[in-house]
């Protein structure tokens, strides 16, 4: 089989899939260890036996609906290429947007002390401390399996300013003078169809779900935050589409100022808001 050929062959297998050629494309780059550009050059290039059993092997699965950054290992998030597994998010490109908000806190701000809640694969940490390599995160996961990916990713990219620590939510966090909590928790309804009918059935449960209406978690952290933020701290969180009234009125509730905004598709996903004074 000839490049060429497995194109075609698995654009016809992965034919109800909008992004069939990328994908076919981006499954055989990572069985031959090459740059998509280098299946054009050499389009008559013969595969190995092995390399065209395993990519038959990726097509098949991605043909069921399995996501290809677990096919692949990896994912790009902020011109970082992030080692992921089935037991770490997949990471979005709208939590970009979380970024970006961030950065501009800690610049506008000048914001030093970073918590983020829920790392995953250390997407969020590794694109601040990358852009602001002065300044001091830590960043929390409940696993200690994600955690080494976590911090695998970072050494990656020589990232020196994190610091990565189990922890559940706030559990094991004993300092209450963070500039800025960033969290990008879970926040789908435990009833939501797209649980059972897209691609995220296959990323883990406890990432994706967070009670009857999805915001347990958001409520938590919105809750608790004033008690580790110094006053003036900030808070910004990623949140479902049809959730930013509900955060609103959680952040107005628990001593935030609050704005939402919107994602490149116009839909609300990042609320953030300044404390104006810690409980008690």
């Amino acid at each position: 089989m000839q490049i060429n050929d497995a194109i075609k062959y698995a654009t016809q297998k992965l034919d109800s899939s909008n992004s069939k050629r990328i994908d076919s494309e981006i499954l055989l780059c990572s069985i031959l260890k090459c740059s998509r550009p280098i299946l054009y050059a050499y389009p008559d290039k013969v595969l190995s036996s092995t390399d065209k059993n395993k990519f038959e092997e990726l097509v098949n699965m991605r043909s069921k609906g399995y996501p290809i950054a677990y096919l692949t290992k990896q994912k790009e998030f902020w011109a970082h290429i992030l080692h992921i597994n089935e037991n770490i998010l997949i990471p979005r490109p709208e939590t970009e947007l979380l970024v970006e908000k961030s950065l501009e806190l800690i610049s506008t701000y000048s914001l030093n002390k970073i918590l983020e809640l829920g790392t995953g694969s250390g997407a969020i940490a590794i694109s601040i401390a990358s852009e602001k390599s002065k300044i001091n995160i830590k960043a929390t996961d409940i696993s200690d399996d994600v955690i080494k990916i976590a911090r695998k990713n970072a050494n990656l990219y020589k990232i020196k300013n994190i610091k990565f620590v189990r922890s559940d939510w706030f559990s094991n966090i004993k300092e209450n003078n963070y500039d800025l909590i960033v969290s990008n928790p879970p926040y789908i309804s435990s009833n939501s169809p797209s649980l059972r009918n897209c691609d995220i059935r296959f990323e883990p449960v406890s990432a994706l779900v967070s009670g009857d209406d999805g915001i347990d978690d958001l409520q938590k952290i919105i809750q608790e935050s004033s008690n580790y933020l110094r006053n003036n701290g900030w808070l910004i969180v990623e949140h479902a589409y049809n959730q930013g009234m509900k955060v609103r009125k959680l952040f107005l509730k628990n001593n935030f100022t609050s704005a939402t905004i919107e994602d490149y598709s116009k839909l609300e996903r990042v609320t953030f808001g300044k404390l104006l004074k810690k409980n008690g």
